[in-house]
């Protein structure tokens, strides 16, 4: 065989690698994982501190831009208001599903408002309940539209702190939580919808610039609704580091949450 037959074979061959590659990616099923939350699910940590393994996110990995409605790369900007630059759990959660399920994308769509009370914004109805469902239906759309295959395999929630600002909101976060989690599963027909709970921090009894004096309170609720639902996984985040404010995780923090997410999801997915 001469040489420049040889070459034309091998171009040949070529193209149809990476046209049989590309067919790959837009067929490749996509496990959704949506996520809600307040300032620490908005997530303070920093780009520019992001350990090396983590820069990079993974190649089956995406993330919904809720403003210009479309799927983009898993980045370091969480997309929530003033937060350029900024990421919560959902780098390193991402990370650690990718990696298990390398046949999938991994679809994060993450909803979250600093300062939000479940109580006020969160419920059925309420505006954060409602920019929550429409990011995450045109997200599905987007999906459905292309033909790609989906599964709503889990929920993330990382809220709690403005709740504990007064007794009466503290006391009525349990009954509001089975509300919401009840709501959620209702709504994206997965009667038992995985979902992995941050329980706030007992470091906000510390020093901070807000009051969050019934901190236990919320802490109870949220493991009495843990306990009380076999499909609802909790983490302790009270040795997490946080920022000067006793309020935010740090970088490393947020990294940790990701991480312990993933992995707690990914024993809940088997």
């Amino acid at each position: 065989m001469s040489t420049k037959k040889l070459q034309h074979i091998l171009y040949l061959f070529a193209i149809a690698t990476i046209v049989c590659n590309a067919q790959g990616k837009e067929t490749r099923p996509v496990k959704i994982f949506i996520l809600g939350g307040q300032s620490n699910m908005d997530g303070c940590g920093l780009a520019e501190e992001l350990p090396e393994a983590y820069a990079k996110p993974p190649e089956n990995s995406m993330t919904w831009d809720n403003k210009k409605n479309e799927w983009t790369s898993l980045g370091t900007d969480s997309f929530a208001e003033r937060r350029e630059f900024k990421f919560g759990p959902e780098i390193a959660f991402a990370k650690v599903l990718a990696k298990k399920f390398p046949d999938h994308t991994i679809a994060i769509v993450k909803t979250s408002g600093g300062g939000t009370k479940l109580w006020k914004h969160w419920l059925p109805d309420q505006p954060m309940y409602i920019r929550f469902f429409k990011n995450f239906e045109n997200a599905i759309e987007s999906l459905e539209t292309k033909g790609t295959p989906f599964e709503i395999s889990g929920m993330l929630w990382m809220q709690g702190e403005s709740d504990a600002e007064f007794l009466d909101w503290a006391n009525a976060y349990e009954d509001n939580l089975k509300v919401l989690f009840e709501a959620v599963r209702l709504q994206t027909g997965k009667k038992e919808l995985t979902i992995v709970m941050g329980r706030i921090s007992i470091g906000l009894l510390r020093k901070t610039p807000w009051n969050f004096d019934f901190t236990p309170v919320v802490q109870e609720a949220q493991d009495i609704v843990s306990s009380q639902d076999k499909n609802v996984y909790i983490i302790n985040t009270d040795k997490l580091k946080t920022l000067k404010d006793n309020t935010h995780f740090n970088t490393e923090a947020q990294i940790w949450l990701g991480k312990k997410m993933g992995k707690i999801m990914l024993k809940a997915l088997k």
